[in-house]
């Protein structure tokens, strides 16, 4: 698949919507123990509400789709994590608008942008033990992997394997941000559980295309 439409993208967000809300489990045990414990509920609180909008709703556009997509996310989870979260889908918007459909160089540069907009509002870079440090690796992988191909379901699939090696990589890393800061060198060991919700992002996109290529 080289190009993704609207209706592909949509339904590939709601399979993940439905991974995201499988992992609150895994998520609330991640974050017991390095933070306060409710960021698999939020994460599954703001995918129910954002499954729920895109089911039922129309969209004009792959921008609108997007859009309508952040905007759930900020309102529904509240707090650092909606702003951070919904800013991974209305960060790049500008690499999307007007177009009915986007190719695997769009969707690279739509999580570039988006990624910029992530370390402005959160006011962080690379090493500081947040989502960024799973989703700059991925787009990493994205950027290699689409020297050999134009698929986006193979690109998707190396912004994954990218994400788990950044997930791997906040294992060994002390945490600068939020509550978790608090725990410093005792959180060595354990992956920050935003780039745990981001590598089940990009599974579930990976995943949700894979699945539409074979039906």
């Amino acid at each position: 698949m080289e190009y993704l439409t609207e209706n592909q993208l949509r339904a590939a967000l709601i399979y993940t919507c439905d991974l995201m809300i499988a992992s609150e489990p895994m998520l609330t045990e991640l974050d017991s123990i390095i933070g306060d414990g409710d960021h698999g509920i939020g994460m599954r609180d703001g995918f129910s509400d954002l499954k729920d909008k895109l089911v039922s709703s129309g969209f004009n556009s792959i921008y609108e789709l997007l859009m309508e997509t952040g905007t759930q996310l900020v309102k529904s989870m509240g707090g650092a994590s909606g702003v951070i979260f919904g800013t991974l889908f209305i960060g790049g918007r500008e690499a999307v608008k007007g177009k009915d459909r986007i190719n695997a160089d769009d969707l690279i540069l739509f999580f570039e942008e988006s990624a910029i907009n992530i370390a402005r509002r959160g006011r962080t870079g690379p090493g500081d033990r947040t989502m960024l440090d799973a989703l700059l690796p991925a787009i990493d992988s994205m950027k290699e992997s689409r020297k050999l191909t134009k698929s986006i379901e193979v690109i998707l699939e190396a912004a994954y394997k990218g994400a788990l090696r950044g997930v791997e990589n906040t294992k060994n890393m002390i945490p600068r941000l939020g509550r978790a800061k608090n725990f410093r060198e005792k959180a060595i060991g354990y992956a920050d559980p935003g780039a745990v919700s981001l590598s089940v992002i990009f599974k579930g996109l990976s995943e949700g295309i894979r699945k539409i290529n074979r039906e």
